[in-house]
C-alpha cells in the first residue's frame, strides 16, 4: 500500500501541506505552530537537506500514485554508537488506517538492513495512549520519562 522513498524538489508543495496543516499536529500532544511553516520556509528547508551529516529524511508514499502522505525522519544518526532518533508524521487524512505503522516498519527494516544501526529512539508525549501502544507493540521499550515526554528504544537486532 505505500512505500519510502527519498525526497525530490518536486515535493516542496506537498511537504508545505503536510507541516502547515494544523490538523496534522494534535495539539494535545505537541506544540508545533504550523502558522510559522511558510513555502519559503520548506523551500530553505529541502535545499538544506544535503548539509545534514546526520539525519536521512524520507517520503511516505502510496504505490498506487507516488502521492506522498507523510514524512520519516531519521535523525540524530550516531553511526558510532549505532542509533538514531526516529520522527513520523502522517497527513491527518491518512490516519488511523495502518499506514504509519506500515511505514514504521518499512524504517525499522531500513534502519537493520541498510544503514545497520542497533537502535532507534523516539519520544512521545506520556499521554499519547495510541501511540504508545503502537510502538509497544512494534517492540519499542519504556526507557523513562523527561518533562511530559516518555522516551522509548528499540533494538533492531531483536527484530526478525
Amino acid at each position: 500500500m505505500i512505500f519510502l522513498r527519498p525526497l525530490y524538489n518536486y515535493d516542496i508543495d506537498r511537504i508545505y501541506e503536510i507541516k502547515s496543516n494544523s490538523l496534522n499536529y494534535n495539539k494535545e500532544f505537541t506544540n508545533f505552530d504550523t502558522s510559522t511553516v511558510t513555502k519559503e520556509f520548506i523551500h530553505s528547508w529541502y535545499y538544506n537537506l544535503i548539509n545534514e551529516t546526520n539525519t536521512i529524511r524520507i517520503g511516505i508514499c502510496l504505490i498506487t500514485n507516488n502521492y506522498i502522505i507523510g514524512l520519516i525522519t531519521l535523525g540524530q544518526i550516531d553511526y558510532i554508537n549505532s542509533k538514531c532518533e526516529l520522527h513520523v508524521n502522517v497527513d491527518y487524512k491518512y490516519q488511523g488506517k495502518g499506514l504509519g505503522t506500515e511505514s514504521i516498519l518499512l524504517i525499522i527494516n531500513y534502519v537493520k538492513n541498510i544503514i545497520k544501526l542497533k537502535e532507534i529512539h523516539l519520544n512521545v508525549h506520556k499521554d499519547n495512549d495510541k501511540a504508545i501502544k503502537l510502538y509497544t507493540k512494534l517492540g519499542f521499550n519504556k526507557k523513562n520519562n523527561i518533562n511530559n515526554f516518555l522516551h522509548m528504544y528499540l533494538c533492531v537486532n531483536q527484530i526478525t
